[in-house]
């Protein structure tokens, strides 16, 4: 099952850093993407190991979750609510992802990541220091 990139869908992907479910609307091969948790990578080469990949049959949501996630086709729901799930196997994503160029290339670094200031406040002066501590904060080691 190839994806076209010019027709978008909607992407259901668990993140194998931190095993959040992260919900990508509107996603294309060509368009990086990132947890919304801890801000990895979500598809890389290494993905078609550790994920398989369900289709919603009701609103053809693209459903990327990890070997280990539970799934009883018939009775798992869909965020449409939906229980007709079908199991396609080992995920496509990673070759989709190379044949549309959303790849970085490992010798330039992620310049996605370094450009990017989204993921903490910058020291704007406006926060005070519980605000920023609230990002240095890991909660698996509580």
């Amino acid at each position: 099952m190839v994806m076209n990139d010019k027709k978008p869908y909607d992407l259901f992907i668990e993140c194998r850093g931190c095993r959040i479910e992260n919900m990508i609307t509107d996603y294309v091969p060509s368009m990086p993407i990132f947890c919304n948790q801890c801000r990895e990578q979500l598809i890389d080469d290494d993905l078609m190991e550790t994920h398989l990949e369900y289709v919603c049959q009701a609103c053809d949501m693209r459903l990327v979750l990890s070997q280990k996630t539970e799934i009883k086709l018939g009775e798992s729901a869909c965020a449409c609510g939906s229980t007709d799930v079908l199991k396609t196997g080992q995920t496509t994503l990673p070759a989709e992802v190379l044949k549309a160029g959303g790849f970085t290339d490992p010798g330039k670094g992620d310049e996605t990541s370094e450009d990017t200031d989204w993921i903490r406040p910058g020291g704007s002066g406006v926060f005070d220091d519980d605000y920023e501590d609230m990002f240095n904060q890991d909660p698996g080691q509580n």
